[in-house]
C-alpha cells in the first residue's frame, strides 16, 4: 500500500528530470559470480590462487582488461603480452557464462517497466565490452526498451570520462542536466559529475554504502523503486518525504 501511494503521488507531478542513464554491473544486474568464476579460470591458468566473490567486488568497475590486470600479481600485470593473453582467456570464459548466474537485482525490472510505461527514455553506460553489454541486456531484459546500450569499445574513452555518458544522453534526446545517472560506484559518481548529470548512487551494488555517502551532492537509494522519487524530485525527495537520507540508507528509519 505504501509503495502504491508513492507511485500514485509521483504520477501527479511533472518530473524534475527527464531520463535515466544506468550503469550495468552492480546497478541493474548482479554479475559478480559469473565475472569472478571466469576470472578464476584465468587465475588457474597462471597457477594463482582463486579470488573470492568478496575480493572480486573490489576489482570490478573499469572493464575486463583492468579486472584481469588488477587480479594478477604485479610482476605479471606489468607485462602487456601477459595481460593481453589473460584478457583473451577472460573474454572467452565470460562470453560462455555471461548469464549463467547473473540476474537483475530485485525491483529493477519494476523500475524499468515504469520508465517504459511512462515513456521516460533510458539508456545504459557501461565499462563492460560493448558486445557483451548488449548481449547481456538483451538476454536479461528482453522486453525493456533502451534507447542505447553503450559498452566499452577499443580505443574509446571509458568512465569516469564523461564522453560515454554524454553519448547516451544524446541518444535519449536530452541534455545532461535533464538526466539522472544511476550507478553503484565511485567511478559512476565521477562519471555523473563530469558529465553534468545528477548522481544517484545505489547501495545494493558492489560498493559499501559508507563509501558512497561521502558524496554529499549525490542521492543515495537502497531500492531501485526510489529512483522514481529521484526522477520526480531530485535531491528534494528527502525533504518532501521528511527523511534523514543517511539514516534511511543505513536502515535506521
Amino acid at each position: 500500500m505504501q509503495l502504491k501511494g508513492i507511485i500514485m503521488k509521483n504520477m501527479l507531478i511533472e518530473p524534475k528530470y527527464q531520463g535515466i542513464v544506468f550503469d550495468l554491473d552492480g546497478t541493474l544486474i548482479n554479475s559478480l559470480a559469473d565475472l569472478i568464476d571466469s576470472l578464476n579460470i584465468v587465475m588457474e591458468y597462471y597457477d594463482l590462487p582463486p579470488k573470492t566473490y568478496e575480493e572480486g567486488k573490489k576489482l570490478i568497475g573499469r572493464g575486463l582488461r583492468n579486472l584481469v590486470k588488477r587480479a594478477l600479481p604485479r610482476k605479471l600485470s606489468q607485462i602487456d603480452s601477459i595481460v593481453d593473453e589473460a584478457l583473451q582467456i577472460m573474454l572467452d570464459e565470460y562470453s560462455k557464462r555471461r548469464t549463467n548466474k547473473t540476474r537483475p537485482y530485485e525491483n529493477v525490472q519494476f523500475l524499468l517497466d515504469y520508465m517504459n510505461n511512462h515513456e521516460i527514455p533510458i539508456g545504459v553506460c557501461s565499462n563492460k565490452e560493448d558486445l557483451l553489454a548488449n548481449q547481456i541486456v538483451r538476454e536479461l531484459f528482453p522486453n525493456t526498451a533502451f534507447e542505447l546500450v553503450l559498452g566499452q569499445k577499443e580505443d574509446e574513452y571509458r568512465k569516469p570520462d564523461p564522453t560515454p555518458a554524454l553519448k547516451v544522453a544524446g541518444a535519449l534526446g536530452l541534455s545532461p542536466d535533464q538526466c539522472l545517472y544511476l550507478g553503484d560506484s565511485v567511478i559512476d559518481y565521477q562519471a555523473a559529475k563530469n558529465a553534468g548529470m545528477l548522481p544517484v548512487l545505489c547501495t545494493w551494488g558492489y560498493t559499501k554504502a559508507d563509501q558512497l555517502m561521502q558524496f554529499e551532492d549525490a542521492i543515495w537509494i537502497k531500492n531501485p523503486i526510489r529512483a522514481i522519487d529521484a526522477l520526480k524530485y531530485g535531491r528534494d525527495m528527502y525533504r518532501i518525504f521528511q527523511e534523514d537520507e543517511k539514516k534511511v540508507i543505513r536502515g535506521e528509519e
